[in-house]
């Protein structure tokens, strides 16, 4: 995804969000914060699952015997 922003509708996202009230009082600053997004996302370096610095999460079987 670096370098290529995803097009979308800000004001789409925004309604999808539950921000209907701020889309119809504030449409600039919704473009506006879209637009900072979009910037960002361009910016960001490609994220590899595979080069996570930690191990996945695993979960432990519950001890037997635990209270039930």
């Amino acid at each position: 995804m670096a370098g290529q922003a995803p097009k979308l509708d800000p004001f789409a996202v925004a309604r999808a969000a539950g921000l209907e009230e701020l889309v119809n009082t504030f449409p600039d600053d919704v473009v506006a914060s879209a637009q900072a997004m979009a910037n960002d996302l361009v910016e960001l370096p490609e994220n590899e699952v595979a080069a996570e610095p930690w191990p996945p999460m695993q979960i432990r079987p519950m001890p037997t015997g635990s209270a039930k």
